[in-house]
């Protein structure tokens, strides 16, 4: 059962990554359907890393509280090994 699942979320993202090529990235088809060419090349700019962050995206991380066994485990790592 779990095979159809990995394979219908491979297939949905392999489709997705085509409708950013073909459409979002001044590909054929950005002619004609405008709207979505505009909403597929700012994905395509998010994924490459060329985008600033929505903020929504970067409220959520800023309430996240930081943890202390996360701050004890950058401080141990920053010390050199004991032998």
């Amino acid at each position: 059962m779990s095979y159809w699942i990995i394979t219908v979320a491979i297939v949905a993202i392999a489709l997705c990554i085509i409708a950013v090529v073909a459409v979002g990235m001044q590909g054929s088809l950005a002619d004609k359907a405008p709207d979505v060419a505009n909403v597929l090349a700012n994905t395509a700019r998010h994924l490459n890393g060329e985008a600033d962050p929505p903020q929504g995206l970067v409220d959520f991380f800023d309430e996240i509280p930081k943890s202390a066994s996360s701050a004890r485990s950058a401080a141990s790592a920053s010390e050199p090994p004991k032998r």
